[in-house]
């Protein structure tokens, strides 16, 4: 067995998570698809077997704790970039995930279209858009919401919750020492409709990275005039 799947086994075994042949084979040519077409699509500095397979497909499943309660969800990616978390969640949850990508580099979209050809992935599209266009079409529309490496809390709360039916969930992968970032989004997320209901800190399985799992549910409707036109939440954050 190549050490990337065994990186994979290994860490995602630590987390309580079992998975089949049938997904390490798709995790294993996402992860080749990627590195091959990594210097068109300037994807990730992380391309090693042992760092990629820990450092985005295990810190991916690291959401699933997030999900697991759910039959059946329409989520959300946004920025998805090389395809973290959406893909892995749904290589884990084939049936249970029906799947939207989001970026806005159209060539990281093709990329991503790519690897949903290859893996022959049914019920996953990935859209080139900013995310303050998606509202348009797809306002309140998703059960789940997830980021990863996007931007700071307020910032990505403003992509984000619009798209969610009230009841349903906003997960954000973060990074350590959060504290002050989740402190200074209260407004913006009460504004937007929602309501941290978990904060869960985690470690890497194997490099002991630390991790901030942020959970915001919607709880009421957001208010018509967010998010506001491109540009302007980054530039002016709530």
């Amino acid at each position: 067995m190549n050490k990337f799947k065994e990186e994979l086994i290994k860490g995602s075994l630590k987390l309580g998570i079992f998975l089949t042949e049938d997904m390490l084979e798709l995790f294993y040519s996402h992860y080749q698809i990627m590195v091959e077409e990594n210097n068109k699509y300037n994807l990730t500095a992380i391309t090693s077997k042992l760092e990629a397979a820990e450092k985005h497909f295990v810190d991916s499943l690291l959401l699933l704790k997030e999900i697991e309660k759910y039959s059946y969800i329409f989520m959300v990616d946004i920025g998805s970039g090389a395809g973290f978390p959406g893909l892995p969640l749904k290589i884990c949850r084939p049936e249970n995930i029906n799947l939207v990508l989001v970026d806005a580099v159209n060539k990281k979209v093709n990329f991503l279209k790519k690897v949903i050809a290859a893996l022959k992935l049914e019920k996953t599209t990935a859209i080139h858009a900013r995310a303050e266009e998606m509202a348009v079409d797809y306002r309140e529309k998703f059960d789940v919401a997830v980021t990863r490496a996007v931007g700071e809390l307020r910032l990505i709360a403003e992509y984000c919750l619009p798209l969610i039916k009230i009841g349903g969930i906003f997960i954000a992968a973060k990074g350590p020492n959060v504290k002050e970032e989740i402190n200074n989004a209260a407004n913006s997320i009460k504004t937007l409709g929602g309501k941290i209901i978990k904060v869960r800190e985690e470690k890497l399985p194997i490099s002991n990275e630390g991790r901030t799992i942020v959970t915001i549910e919607k709880i009421k409707g957001t208010p018509a005039k967010y998010p506001r036109r491109p540009g302007i939440p980054k530039k002016d954050p709530l």
